[in-house]
């Protein structure tokens, strides 16, 4: 079983002479995610798989990245084109399933 939310926690440390990030997770939608990306070691696993993990990442997989910000009309502009998006979506199905 998981750690418990209020254990859970993912640590990076840049190392400037390696230009690396030493990482490690607790948190299982990061291991998910480390695994997905690059080699990890397992530290501890329980019956469901790993429950901390240490990677080695590139300079090229840690990205920073300042939080957007809708105004209240970008917001309604994307909601516009997605409620377009799915009008498309379930025209094109019907289309299919009238062949």
């Amino acid at each position: 079983m998981a750690y418990p939310k209020t254990e859970q926690e993912t640590v990076l440390v840049y190392e400037a002479e390696s230009n690396a990030w030493n990482t490690y997770s607790t948190v299982p939608k990061h291991i998910r995610k480390l695994q997905a990306i690059t080699q990890v070691t397992v530290v501890e696993t329980d019956d469901y798989g790993p429950k901390a993990v240490r990677a080695l990442l590139t300079e090229k997989q840690v990205r920073m990245v300042a939080e957007r910000k809708l105004t209240d009309e970008q917001r309604q502009a994307m909601a516009k084109r997605m409620r377009e998006r799915r009008t498309n979506i379930d025209s094109m199905v019907e289309n299919t399933n009238e062949d």
